[in-house]
């Protein structure tokens, strides 16, 4: 659906829950990026789920398939990232880390091959007992890193490029219109639309119905949406 289209499904729902109560499309304007980002956040995994004795959310990235091509269009991959004093730089877009590797060299019967190595990432209490032990410092081999503000310090520092996967925020989308007396005509020139796969939609719908006190059931908004296919909207 564009957004056009869900702006027109919230509209039918609530003219049929709350007779005349028409939703604004300036709210809408609204709604569409914060559950943009709620959207991303749950997808991901939401922190606020989290209880004792039970250290993950019950959803969160590559739990399933289906969460695994959700969040596709925001995995990005930078290969032979340049990291100065081994210090990885966080991308502009930048979200949440997925892997690092380091990519090291073996020789093997005379032949120098590539040895893809984990990057692992410590916590800073962690990585203190980690540089401080000599019989446990990182090597090349088995590198660590800890996150700070300014990049991912990598250890070794004498590791100056890795591969770096990374999941990167969605973009605003932007619903746009011009304002009639009595209703709108869209402007999909001026619109940015969701990134989020089609079968994600129904999802977004009824989370910006949530915000303004409607809460529905997956099957009642697919009934909806068939309904307004059948009026021909």
């Amino acid at each position: 659906m564009t957004l056009f289209e869900m702006y027109q499904l919230m509209e039918l729902i609530v003219n049929k829950d709350y007779s005349g109560n028409i939703i604004s499309p300036t709210r809408v304007s609204q709604l569409v990026k914060v559950v943009n980002i709620d959207y991303f956040k749950k997808k991901f995994g939401l922190p606020e789920e989290y209880q004792p004795g039970r250290p993950i959310p019950r959803e969160y990235a590559d739990i399933t398939l289906k969460n695994t091509d959700d969040l596709r269009p925001f995995k990005m991959f930078l290969s032979n990232t340049s990291c100065p004093g081994g210090l990885l730089p966080y991308p502009a877009d930048y979200a949440h880390r997925d892997q690092i590797t380091y990519n090291d060299t073996v020789t093997i019967n005379k032949i120098n091959t590539s040895s893809p190595r984990k990057v692992e990432i410590l916590r800073e209490s962690q990585l203190a007992d980690r540089l401080g032990n000599f019989t446990k410092q990182p090597t090349k081999t088995y590198p660590v890193a800890a996150v700070r503000n300014d990049g991912i310090q990598i250890y070794p520092i004498t590791i100056l490029t890795v591969d770096f996967a990374y999941l990167r925020w969605p973009i605003d989308p932007v619903f746009a219109y011009t304002q009639h007396t009595g209703y709108i005509t869209y402007d999909s020139d001026g619109s940015t639309e969701f990134e989020w796969p089609k079968d994600c939609h129904n999802d977004l719908v009824r989370m910006m119905l949530e915000y303004i006190g409607i809460r529905l059931r997956e099957a009642d908004i697919v009934q909806y949406a068939n309904q307004k296919i059948q009026q021909g909207g």
